[in-house]
C-alpha cells in the first residue's frame, strides 16, 4: 500500500509543476520592470496560446495596452477594438459555464473582463487617438464609456459597485474640451467633481485641483456667471492670469504596475485520526509551485482531505510616488520653478474594493465547491470498498488517494485580471510658452527623494493641449 501512494505523489508531481498563466506573467513582469516595452509587446504577441481559449480578453488588454506604451499607437487600438468584442460576447455565454465552474473552479469560465476593465479600455483608446491628432475620434471614446455607466446604473438599479468613475468622468472632460465639445467638457466636469466628492467614490481621493480650474474657466467661457460665483466662493478660487502665446501640456503617467491576485489556501486533513490544519498566503509564483506539490503529497497520504483557495491582492513593491516637472534651459541648467503631480486615481485600490465586494460569494460558492468534491470522493471510495474482500482494501485506498490529489490540483481561486494595468495615474498640467520645451521629470518616492529623473522635449502650441504619456516603476 505505501508502494502505491508513491506512485501516484509521483505520477502527479509532473503535472502539479506546470507553469499556466501565471508562469507566463513572471516572464512578462521581467520586461515591464526592466522597461523593456517593446521585448514586451513581442512577449505577449508570441504568446497567445499561454492565455488559453478563455481568457482572449485578456491577451488582447494586454496586448493593446504594451502597444499605447510602445507608441504604437494604431495597432494599440486595433487590439482594444477585440477585447470591446470579446467582452460582449463572453457576457452570455459565461452564464451557462458558471454551472460547471461549482465542480472544477471558476477558470473554467471565460474572462469577459470587469466593467472598470472596460472604462479604462476607453481611456487608453482616446488617448492613442489624441497622440495621434484624432481629436474626434478620442470624443467615440468618451461617449462609449458614458453609455457604459448609463447601463451600469441601469441594470443594478444603480447598486452596483461600479456605476462611475471620478477619474475617467474627468479625464473625458479634457477629451471633450480638447475637441472642441464644450457643453460636453462642462457636464463631464460636473460629473468628475461630483463623484470625486461623492461617498461611494471608488478611489478615496480629493477633487485635483486642475478640475476645479477647469470646471471654473469652462462656466466662465460659456456664460454661466452664476455657477461660476458660486464655485469660487465654495473652493477659494484664485484667478490665474493667462500667459499670452502659451498652451497646455498634459503629463498622463502611469505609475506602478496593478497588484496581482495570489491564493489565500486553508487545507484540513486527517490521516489515522491524526488532524492537520494549515492556512497558507502564496505571496509569489515560484512559493504558488512549491506549494501545489506539497498539497499533492499531503493528499495523497490522507484518509479525509479539504482545500480550499480564496483569491485576495498583492501589491508590488513601487518607489515612486509622484514625479516633478523642471524646465531645462539652452545653457543645459533647470530653472527654479517646477511643477509637481498630483495622484487623479487609484486603480490599485480600486481592484482591491471591486474583489472585497465579491468575497462573499466568492467565499459561499469555493467552500460549497470543497464540500461537495469531499463527498463525492468519500462515496466513490465506500461503493469500491463494499465491492472488495475484507482483507484487502488496495483499489478504494488507491481511489481515495487519487481523488484527494485531484481535489487538491483542482481547487485553484480565480487569479485572472488585466495585469499590465499601472497601479495608479499621476497627471500634471501646466501651461507653457509657445515652443519646444525640454523638461526634466524627476520622480519622486513618498519621503520627495528624488529615485530617477527622465527628459522630455515638448512642442508646445499657441491656445492648444499636448499630451505626454510616460510609465514609471522602481522596485
Amino acid at each position: 500500500m505505501n508502494k502505491t501512494h508513491y506512485l501516484i505523489v509521483s505520477t502527479f508531481f509532473i503535472f502539479c509543476s506546470c507553469s499556466g498563466l501565471n508562469g507566463y506573467y513572471s516572464k512578462l513582469e521581467k520586461d515591464m520592470f526592466g522597461n523593456d516595452n517593446e521585448q514586451a509587446v513581442k512577449l505577449i504577441s508570441s504568446s497567445r496560446q499561454s492565455y488559453g481559449s478563455k481568457n482572449e480578453f485578456l491577451y488582447y488588454t494586454d496586448l493593446g495596452l504594451m502597444q499605447h506604451i510602445s507608441k504604437n499607437y494604431q495597432d494599440s487600438n486595433n487590439t482594444f477594438e477585440q477585447a470591446k468584442k470579446i467582452y460582449d460576447e463572453n457576457y452570455t455565454k459565461s452564464i451557462s459555464a458558471a454551472a460547471f465552474s461549482l465542480f472544477a473552479n471558476d477558470n473554467v469560465i471565460p474572462y469577459y473582463g470587469n466593467p472598470y476593465e472596460m472604462a479604462y479600455i476607453n481611456v487608453f483608446c482616446a488617448l492613442n487617438y489624441i497622440l495621434q491628432d484624432q481629436k474626434n475620434e478620442a470624443v467615440v471614446e468618451a461617449r462609449q464609456v458614458d453609455n457604459l455607466f448609463k447601463k451600469q446604473n441601469v441594470d443594478s438599479y444603480g447598486k452596483a459597485f461600479y456605476t462611475d468613475d471620478p477619474f475617467i468622468r474627468y479625464f473625458m472632460g479634457i477629451v471633450y474640451e480638447n475637441a472642441g465639445y464644450y457643453n460636453d467638457a462642462l457636464i463631464s466636469y460636473k460629473l468628475a467633481l461630483k463623484a470625486y466628492s461623492s461617498n461611494r467614490n471608488v478611489y478615496s481621493l480629493p477633487a485635483p485641483k486642475d478640475l476645479i480650474y477647469s470646471l471654473y474657466n469652462l462656466y466662465t467661457k460659456l456664460g454661466f456667471s452664476q455657477e461660476a460665483t458660486e464655485l469660487k466662493r465654495q473652493y477659494q478660487i484664485i484667478e490665474q492670469p493667462k500667459q499670452e502665446n502659451s498652451g497646455e501640456l498634459i503629463i498622463v503617467n502611469y505609475n506602478g504596475l496593478s497588484p496581482r491576485k495570489v491564493d489565500d489556501i486553508i487545507e484540513m486533513s486527517f490521516y489515522r485520526a491524526w488532524p492537520y490544519f494549515a492556512s497558507i498566503k502564496v505571496e509569489s509564483y515560484e512559493q504558488e509551485q512549491a506549494e501545489k506539490v506539497r498539497a499533492a503529497v499531503r493528499a495523497g497520504f490522507s484518509d479525509d482531505y479539504i482545500k480550499i483557495a480564496f483569491p485576495r491582492y498583492e501589491r508590488y513593491n513601487n518607489q515612486i510616488s509622484s514625479f516633478v516637472i523642471e524646465e531645462v534651459n539652452f545653457d543645459k541648467s533647470t530653472t527654479s520653478s517646477d511643477y509637481k503631480s498630483y495622484k487623479a486615481c487609484d486603480i490599485g485600490s480600486l481592484m482591491i474594493s471591486a474583489l472585497q465586494r465579491e468575497n462573499l460569494a466568492i467565499y459561499s460558492k469555493t467552500i460549497a465547491r470543497a464540500v461537495g468534491r469531499y463527498v463525492l470522493a468519500k462515496v466513490v471510495t465506500n461503493q469500491i470498498r463494499q465491492q472488495e474482500s475484507k482483507n484487502d482494501h488496495t483499489f478504494s485506498v488507491l481511489a481515495n488517494s487519487i481523488l484527494n490529489i485531484t481535489n487538491s490540483l483542482l481547487e485553484k481561486s480565480d487569479k485572472r485580471s488585466w495585469r499590465t494595468l499601472p497601479e495608479q495615474i499621476n497627471m500634471s498640467r501646466i501651461y507653457l510658452k509657445e515652443g519646444i520645451h525640454t523638461l526634466n521629470i524627476k520622480y519622486l518616492d513618498s519621503f520627495g527623494t528624488n529615485v530617477y529623473t527622465e527628459q522630455i522635449v515638448v512642442h508646445i502650441k499657441q491656445n492648444e493641449k499636448t499630451f505626454v504619456v510616460t510609465k514609471s516603476f522602481k522596485n
